[in-house]
């Protein structure tokens, strides 16, 4: 089975939100951001979040799919760069 990557896993948030599956608010974004000392911030999605190819488009500022570090749903890990454990959708 082929690793799904981050926009796979986003395609699929978004369109479980869209259903009424989920809320898209429990999403979080663990994405490297070289201004913090630990290199990393957390990011809570919301119902304004654009889903692109390349990015998400939040309300002040957009975030490159590459940046992505970590995919949490109800804090609990959906997907990670680095590999490890997955749950699938």
């Amino acid at each position: 089975m082929s690793r799904l990557e981050s926009y796979d896993v986003l395609k699929k948030l978004f369109w479980l939100s869209k259903l009424g599956h989920l809320n898209i608010k429990d999403v979080e974004l663990v994405v490297t951001d070289r201004s913090t000392i630990c290199g990393t911030k957390t990011i809570k999605l919301d119902y304004d979040s654009v889903l692109m190819k390349d990015r998400i488009v939040l309300s002040d500022t957009h975030i490159p799919l590459h940046r992505i570090e970590e995919i949490r749903l109800e804090g609990k890990c959906l997907w990670r760069k680095s590999g490890g454990a997955q749950k699938r959708l």
